[in-house]
């Protein structure tokens, strides 16, 4: 009889397990690490800051493949306003959040796609569903949310008080900051789509309750046009921002040549670029803590040289100025006063709550009538993206709760930047030659550029290009080849490639 090898072990004679020796480099099974291809999987930073979803990303794949018309339009799925937001008014909070900024690079320049989209095509319509939505509002929440809806095929009736529509972006915004024969473009578009807009409609709670019973939701979007005042002696002699930039874009105003902008907000600064145009040449913008403006607007009073002063209080407004706690006096020809808004509720019923001055709403927007919803500035301050964001945001609620859904959104995560590569780029670009030049430059995050770096870089060529019929395709892993070292994690351009602990079933 042989002599028969000890198979090792406390329990060797027990086991009929393979007890071989391991080699040194692993596949399938025994890899302590599996690459993982999440395409899609994660939000990138500039679609997941953006408060309207635009997938900015996408729009640049859009660029890079030639399909120059399909990446002016798909902006249209997300805002009414892509021309007039995006490319002027928005302060960008896409690029803001570029992962390329990590790396001390300039952010792809988004404001070149937006003016272009001017030139975006109505999207063709889908039939009306006999649902029916009233919106009360005809400001940038207000139009962002019927337009929305009527892509879903609802359809969708707006009322507003003022003669014109498009609220605070046709009466107040200065000419300065956009050409208006943008904003006139984009609205004669809106109004293709939404033909059944009532102007100069002021409600009362009977209206509200008969509106009600008409249509299958309302939504309250009447922004917030009672500009906050202070309780000082001479408030009197206040003139309110909303009501002197109304006036500016008449030109029939006069200023004088010292002015006082009590608050420094974003508001105030479009206040004091206004009033310089109108002859100002000594202005004052004060305020109790550091001024809240940013971005464009600042910029902006800051050519102009206003003067920023804080932190500041107020006692009392006399005929020669603003004369503060301390008693320094500020003289100034004329004083206004920008300090915040608050929204007109007096027609909304009793059953919908308020608090602070404000709708209270639900995460979908949802008021504590089931029936009526409240979107922009009724129910938040806040910026023309966010009150067009939440539009849409209500629109896809409203579609699911037609359909017997439950509201869901986007449950996405932000993608890690730190998964992104940039070693691919050029740091020394600064400045962007056009749309084309902006497509090359975007990192993609999150979302494959189907570059083919992770096939080429594979040592063991595991990682296959799988095409699935149209432009569908996917990276896949041979197991029998994989050895789970990462070099397609550390390598992919747009952080696709997850490297995960392998964790083997059985």
């Amino acid at each position: 009889m042989g002599k028969r090898a000890w198979p090792g072990g406390l329990i060797g004679d027990l086991t009929e397990l393979d007890r071989s020796t391991i080699p040194l480099v692993t596949t399938g099974d025994l890899r302590r690490f599996v690459p993982v291809w999440e395409n899609r999987k994660y939000a990138a930073p500039c679609e997941a800051t953006c408060p309207t979803g635009i997938p900015v990303q996408e729009r640049w794949r859009l660029i890079r493949e030639g399909r120059v018309d399909e990446a002016v339009d798909l902006a249209l799925a997300y805002t009414p306003f892509p021309a007039t937001v995006c490319g002027y008014l928005c302060p960008n909070s896409c690029m803001q959040a570029c992962t390329r900024q990590s790396a001390f690079m300039a952010p792809v320049d988004v404001t070149k796609l937006g003016q272009a989209s001017i030139a975006a095509s109505l999207p063709q319509l889908p039939p009306l569903s006999g649902n029916r939505v009233a919106v009360l509002g005809g400001g940038p929440a207000g139009i962002s949310v019927a337009w929305q809806l009527r892509q879903q095929g609802h359809e969708t009736v707006i009322y507003d008080m003022a003669e014109m529509l498009g609220g605070k972006m046709t009466a107040v915004i200065p000419g300065s900051r956009i050409p208006q024969s943008v904003v006139a473009n984009e609205l004669e578009r809106v109004k293709e789509a939404i033909p059944h807009v009532h102007l100069q409609q002021a409600l009362g709670k009977e209206d509200m309750a008969q509106l009600r019973e008409d249509f299958d939701f309302l939504i309250v979007a009447v922004g917030a046009q009672k500009p906050r005042s202070l309780p000082i002696p001479g408030n009197e002699h206040l003139i309110t921002a909303l009501d002197f930039l109304r006036q500016a874009k008449t030109g029939n105003v006069q200023v004088g040549q010292r002015i006082v902008i009590i608050g420094a907000g974003n508001v105030g600064c479009d206040v004091a670029t206004e009033a310089h145009r109108l002859g100002a040449e000594q202005i004052t913008l004060i305020d109790i803590q550091e001024p809240a403006s940013f971005g464009k607007e600042r910029q902006a009073a800051e050519a102009i040289n206003a003067k920023f002063l804080w932190p500041v209080f107020t006692k009392e407004i006399s005929d020669k100025g603003v004369v503060l706690t301390t008693g320094e006096m500020l003289p100034a020809d004329t004083v206004f006063i920008s300090i915040g808004d608050a929204p007109d509720l007096d027609f909304l019923p009793s059953q919908v709550a308020t608090e602070k001055g404000f709708v209270v709403v639900n995460e979908y927007f949802q008021t504590t009538d089931a029936k009526i919803f409240a979107i922009g500035d009724a129910v938040k301050p806040g910026l023309l993206t966010d009150a067009i964001g939440s539009g849409r945001k209500v629109a896809m609620a409203i579609t699911e709760i037609l359909s017997g859904k439950r509201p869901a959104g986007d449950t996405r995560r932000m993608i890690d930047k730190m998964r992104v590569s940039l070693e691919y780029f050029d740091p020394r670009i600064t400045e962007f030659e056009d749309s084309d030049h902006c497509g090359s430059q975007c990192s993609s995050c999150g979302a494959c550029r189907d570059c083919g770096v992770c096939v080429a870089i594979c040592p063991y060529s595991a990682i296959s290009r799988k095409d699935n019929g149209g432009t569908e395709y996917e990276y896949v892993v041979d197991e029998s080849r994989c050895i789970g070292c990462g070099f397609c994690a550390g390598a992919c351009p747009c952080g696709i490639w997850d490297l995960v602990e392998n964790t083997p079933v059985g």
